[in-house]
C-alpha cells in the first residue's frame, strides 16, 4: 500500500523475491524489518553481495540509480521524500549517494508504528504522515551526527550474525538471554547492549518480530488451525499469536489471514500492499 501526502510517501515492501532498478527524483529512506540478502549496485555498474540487517535506515539520495536484487526480499519501509522540501538539507559530498545507519531503534518504533498504520482497514493519514515526518527527522538527525569510528555493530559484525542464524533455528522452541550471550560468545550485559545497537530493538522484542514474521507467512500460505501456527512459531499458545499480531498489525490473526489470501504478493514492484 502506497499513502501520498504531498511532500512524500510511504510504502510497505513484502518479503519476497524481488529485482528492481531505479533512479529516483526524490531522497529516499528506507527502513529494514528483516534480514534480506543478495546483489545490489548503487550509483555504479559493478554489482556487490549486500546483507542488510533489521533496523538498517538507508539514505539516498535524488537521481541515484540503484538496482537491487534478492532471491527472498524482506519487509521493507520506504520514504519518498520530494527534494525540495524545505527542511530537506542534505550535503551530497559527505553523505554520498547513500549511507547506511545500523540498529537505529528510534526508527524502528516508528516503522512499527508506521506498519500498523498501514494495515489498518481505514488508514488515518494524518497520522501516517506525522510519523513518517518524524522518522524523516530521525533520518536527517542521523546525517548529522559526527563520525565516531567503528561501531558495536561493526566490532560484533560475525558474532550477531550467528545468534539471528541460531534464532531462526529455533523460534519453535523457548530461547534464553544467557543462551544467546552464549551464542555470542560475550557477557550477558554487553551483549545485551551490543545486540540492541546491532538490530535495533531487544533479544525480545526481536524474537517476537521474527516470530510474527513466520506466523505471517504461515497465515498467508496455509488454512492451518491458529493453534498449530503458534506452536510451530514459537508462541506459548493460540492467545499469544493473537495479542501479538494485534499488537504489531492492529489485526486479528483471522483478520489477517483474510486479508493476506485476498491480495498477492507483487514481487519485483516498489508499490504495492506487504502483507
Amino acid at each position: 500500500m502506497k499513502i501520498d501526502f504531498g511532500w512524500a510517501s510511504v510504502s510497505l515492501l513484502p518479503s519476497a523475491p524481488y529485482s528492481v532498478r531505479d533512479a529516483s527524483c526524490c531522497c529516499v529512506l528506507g527502513l529494514a524489518f528483516e534480514r534480506q540478502q543478495g546483489v545490489h549496485a548503487i550509483g555504479a555498474d559493478r554489482r556487490q553481495d549486500f546483507d542488510a540487517w533489521p533496523g538498517d535506515l538507508a539514505f539516498t539520495l535524488p537521481e541515484v540509480e540503484v538496482f537491487s536484487e534478492s532471491r527472498t526480499g524482506g519487509e521493507y519501509l520506504t520514504l519518498h521524500v520530494a527534494h525540495d522540501v524545505p527542511d530537506l538539507q542534505v550535503d551530497a559530498p559527505l553523505v554520498g549517494p547513500r549511507t547506511v545507519f545500523h540498529g537505529d531503534r528510534q526508527a524502528v518504533r516508528l516503522g512499527w508504528a508506521l506498519r500498523r498504520l498501514l494495515h489498518a482497514a481505514q488508514p488515518h493519514p494524518e497520522r501516517i504522515e506525522e510519523l513518517a515526518a518524524m522518522l524523516l527527522g530521525q533520518g536527517l538527525s542521523r546525517l548529522t551526527l559526527p563520525w565516531r569510528g567503528p561501531s558495536c555493530y561493526e566490532a560484533d559484525r560475525k558474532a550477531h550474525a550467528r545468534v539471528l542464524d541460531y534464532i531462526d533455528s529455533m523460534l519453535e522452541g523457548p530461547l534464553s538471554l544467557e543462551e544467546l550471550a552464549g551464542v555470542a560468545g560475550m557477557p550477558l550485559l554487553r551483549f545485551l547492549r551490543s545486540f540492541s545497537n546491532a538490530v535495533g530493538s531487544t533479544p525480545h522484542a526481536y524474537i517476537t518480530e521474527r516470530r510474527l514474521q513466520r506466523a505471517r507467512r504461515l497465515l498467508r500460505a496455509s488454512d492451518a488451525p491458529l493453534a498449530d501456527i503458534a506452536f510451530a512459531c514459537g508462541f506459548a499458545h493460540q492467545s499469544h499469536l493473537g495479542a501479538v499480531i494485534k499488537e504489531r498489525l492492529g489485526l486479528s490473526p483471522r483478520q489477517y489471514r483474510g486479508l493476506a489470501q485476498a491480495v498477492p504478493l507483487l514481487a519485483g514492484t516498489s508499490v504495492h500492499l506487504a502483507i
